[in-house]
């Protein structure tokens, strides 16, 4: 564990889902740009921050290639224009089969990838009879745990509904976790 102990500011942004791409980069924005001016070193956005499109129980994320994700490269901009770190909760990236990644992301203030992380534990549930949800149905689920050293701390990511399943923060904690990033996007019911 890191022997030296100093402040981090963090900013956790709070957003509302998002129909596409440029009103989810807008949202964020103006928010980390908010947190920045604050004083804010670090700034999370939640799941699916790049757009997500929800009616009942099925929700749609826009979706496209990480080397062409509009959210992720504005996001990376910003990073690096106000030399901040940025943690992008979640967007969904293109996969194979149809299917997409629920893909997190660790960007230095370089604007610079440090890490990625595919949600690992995908959120299936039945919530009644009639009502049930099925991400696996469109998401494909990653199969790595991820940790990262930063200059402030040795950061793993997960995302949602990993929260669930305690056997994976063990293992990263134990594997020299500092912190724990959780960005998390759930329905009103669970």
């Amino acid at each position: 564990m890191n022997s030296t102990k100093r402040r981090l500011q963090i900013a956790c942004l709070q957003t509302s889902p998002q129909p596409d791409f440029q009103t989810a980069l807008d949202q964020a924005i103006s928010l980390a740009e908010e947190a920045a001016t604050s004083g804010a070193e670090f700034i999370a956005t939640p799941e699916y921050c790049g757009g997500l499109k929800t009616e009942g129980a099925s929700f749609a994320p826009p979706s496209a290639p990480e080397a062409s994700h509009p959210v992720l490269n504005g996001l990376q901009t910003f990073a690096k224009d106000r030399s901040k770190f940025v943690l992008i909760g979640s967007v969904a990236i293109d996969g194979p089969d149809n299917k997409i990644f629920n893909r997190s992301f660790l960007i230095d203030k370089e604007g610079n990838i440090v890490s990625r992380y595919d949600k690992i534990h995908l959120f299936d549930i039945n919530l009644s009879e009639q009502q049930s949800y099925r991400e696996s149905a469109t998401v494909r689920g990653g199969n790595e745990a991820i940790i990262c050293q930063t200059p402030f701390a040795k950061i793993a990511q997960t995302v949602c509904y990993d929260l669930r399943f305690p056997h994976l923060y063990r293992e990263l904690s134990q594997s020299g976790a500092e912190i724990l990033l959780v960005p998390a996007a759930f329905t009103k019911k669970t």
